[in-house]
């Protein structure tokens, strides 16, 4: 038995060392975490909490120092086979990325999916969904490591292409280094990405390597917690990829901005540019209240109005009406939304009220919204970077944000933030201020939301940290909101070097990074007058050049009728299939990085995977009418088709026009 004991213990140590030395050449961060950690054990400067205990029964198990509790209580070599004879190929335990109608149970038709609707609705009619099985899976996450026994004999079964490993508890995953080949899951060019004792920032960037790694099987990941403790970073996973799915994509509406962007150019709209942004800083040393649709902020609005002449007034366009009811005068409007309905946050009683103002926008805002402002005071900002002549672009998911953004690019260090609650009214439940503009609009777009989703039930609402209370209600959507100004705050500190004073009182969720402060406690009797005017805006704005697109029209053309030659190919096999398509798309690929625009590049590969999210899909189920030369012609047409379409909507609507 000591004999036994001898040659078992040589043998983990001997795997721990070829375990480290693979971690000190391929994951450089997580070797020095482990082997600080070893040495603070060696010269007892970290009491260890966990140990690798041999059973009498013949396998290893994990004692809880603290507790002499063992983590698995059971075989651990038998529950990693159980858990591998119950590992299956179908959608159970996964994230599935591509949305499924649940009344339907078909691929939803989402609007985003512009030309690539009718390739999805032909695969509606072909693949039995009460059928899903894979032949292969390509992408898993475990989350949690215990001693890794379940995480060998899942890869030995499936040889996943790429795989995430999440352990929050350095010590663990410690231990899982005496007991499986960690080498194992990189062999014949296969990817681990490791995720250990990080923070949520840092396991933020792990599941985004982890999305980018082979993007194009994003269609399926399959999961496996080790244990209840993991179910956090679970939900961590969910919610990154819920917001970062490739369907989430619409490259029609990024094309609408692209197309939208060069008419502005052509008209001579000054754009904000960053060479005079770089010399002037209108807002510097000024007190700036930021004004958003919140619904804290209606408590507020009388003591705005009285002390306006304290502030330079940033306001967002959904509260522009009530501020007009008010007599509060903004000095900057912002607006970022490019559907045309938001031409009504803008009905004004009096559109003098803002002849003063300037109207800062992102360069995608709908035609008739622009008619509508013709004699306004308008200057753009990019989304993207489609002219590089501004070297200037913002693009964010709220307009709050982008307000927020313009502000310290403006060179504001006092920044004051009114209704940005990511919050409900804690009374009402109400997600917005008691305005009936914004009601108006919520009953238009909302409308194919709520039949899709449901209205919020409680079981959807989560607390968060509150900025003036304890706690507040909110929902995973508007805590976004939270996130948004969180990221690009930090960016921007990591980015510049300025002293920056911002103040939350709004009465939502607490923001990290931003001081709270209620509004009685803000002493503006000691504050200057504002001086602001419009010209200001002027001084770091100006027309660009006209971008000329003559050279790319060629490129595009002789994708199309390659891509058609394709469309004419005879299709035998799957195999054939999957060969044909990835040299036509590699002989794209060097196309496309010909362009003019970068922003074509990107819609390009971004689109590539969204379709080839659909045809790997398709692809890799088992059913068998799905192998058949008819279908797999059709699917090659069908795909070719949409490709077209993309190319010819690249064409027609923003080089030609």
């Amino acid at each position: 038995m000591e004999n036994h004991l001898e040659e078992l213990n040589l043998s983990l140590v001997k795997l721990y060392l070829k375990n480290m030395d693979f971690l000190k050449r391929y994951h450089k961060k997580v070797f020095e975490k482990v082997d600080l950690l070893s040495k603070n054990i060696e010269n007892n400067t970290y009491k260890e909490k966990y140990s690798i205990e041999y059973k009498e029964e013949g396998y290893l198990d994990i004692l809880n120092l603290e507790t002499n509790e063992f983590i698995y209580g059971i075989n651990s070599l038998i529950e990693a086979e159980l858990r591998k004879e119950k590992f299956d190929f179908t959608q159970n335990s996964s994230l599935n990325l591509l949305k499924i109608n649940p009344y339907q149970n078909e691929f939803a038709l989402v609007e985003g999916l512009g030309e690539l609707t009718p390739f999805v609705q032909y695969l509606n009619k072909k693949i039995d969904f009460s059928n899903i099985k894979f032949s292969k899976i390509f992408k898993i996450a475990y989350l949690g490591t215990g001693l890794g026994f379940h995480m060998t004999e899942i890869q030995n079964k499936i040889n996943a292409h790429s795989t995430l490993i999440v352990e929050d508890n350095l010590e663990i995953f410690r231990l899982s280094l005496f007991t499986i080949d960690y080498a194992t899951f990189t062999q014949n060019n296969r990817t681990l990405i490791l995720s250990i004792d990080e923070s949520t920032d840092e396991k933020k960037s792990s599941f985004s390597e982890f999305e980018l790694s082979n993007s194009w099987t994003n269609y399926n990941i399959k999961h496996q917690l080790f244990s209840t403790r993991d179910k956090e970073n679970l939900d961590l996973l969910i919610e990154h990829f819920a917001i970062n799915e490739a369907t989430l994509f619409s490259y029609k509406e990024v094309l609408n901005v692209v197309s939208r962007t060069v008419n502005l150019i052509k008209q001579n709209y000054p754009f904000l540019k960053n060479t005079l942004l770089t010399e002037n800083k209108p807002l510097k040393n000024k007190k700036v209240l930021i004004i958003s649709g919140g619904p804290s902020i209606d408590k507020h609005m009388e003591w705005i109005q009285k002390n306006q002449h304290k502030f330079v007034i940033v306001c967002v366009d959904i509260i522009l009406r009530k501020l007009e009811k008010f007599g509060i005068k903004p000095d900057i409007i912002t607006s970022i939304d490019p559907k045309e309905v938001i031409t009504t946050f803008f009905d004004l009683e009096d559109m003098n009220f803002i002849k003063d103002s300037a109207l800062i926008f992102a360069s995608q805002q709908h035609e008739n919204l622009i008619k509508k402002l013709k004699n306004q005071n308008l200057y753009f900002i990019q989304p993207y970077s489609i002219s590089e002549e501004s070297n200037f672009n913002l693009s964010f998911g709220n307009v709050g944000t982008f307000s927020f953004a313009i502000s310290l690019f403006l060179g504001a260090n006092e920044v004051y933030l009114a209704g940005s609650d990511a919050a409900f009214n804690q009374e009402s439940g109400s997600r917005y201020s008691d305005d009936k503009t914004k009601i108006q609009i919520d009953s238009i777009e909302d409308q194919e939301y709520l039949k899709e989703k449901g209205i919020v039930s409680q079981s959807d609402i989560i607390h968060t940290k509150g900025n003036l209370k304890e706690t507040v209600k909110t929902n995973r959507e508007l805590i976004q909101f939270k996130y948004s100004y969180e990221n690009f705050l930090k960016e921007f500190k990591e980015s510049y070097d300025e002293d920056l004073q911002i103040f939350n009182i709004s009465e939502g969720a607490y923001f990290e990074g931003f001081t709270p402060k209620n509004f009685k406690d803000i002493e503006v009797n000691n504050f200057e007058e504002k001086v602001f005017n419009k010209e200001l805006i002027d001084d770091i704005s100006a027309p660009l050049e006209n971008i000329d697109f003559k050279d790319d029209l060629s490129i595009i053309n002789s994708m199309i009728q390659k891509t058609k030659k394709f469309s004419n190919l005879r299709i035998k096999t799957k195999d054939d299939l999957i060969k044909e398509k990835i040299d036509l798309t590699i002989w794209c690929f060097k196309q496309i990085k010909k362009l003019s625009q970068k922003m074509f590049i990107e819609i390009f590969f971004k689109f590539l995977d969204l379709v080839d999210s659909f045809i790997n899909f398709t692809l890799h189920l088992t059913q068998k009418d799905l192998n058949s030369k008819e279908f797999l012609d059709n699917l090659k047409r069908v795909w070719a088709n949409t490709l077209i379409s993309l190319l010819k909507n690249i064409k027609n609507n923003v080089i030609e026009v």
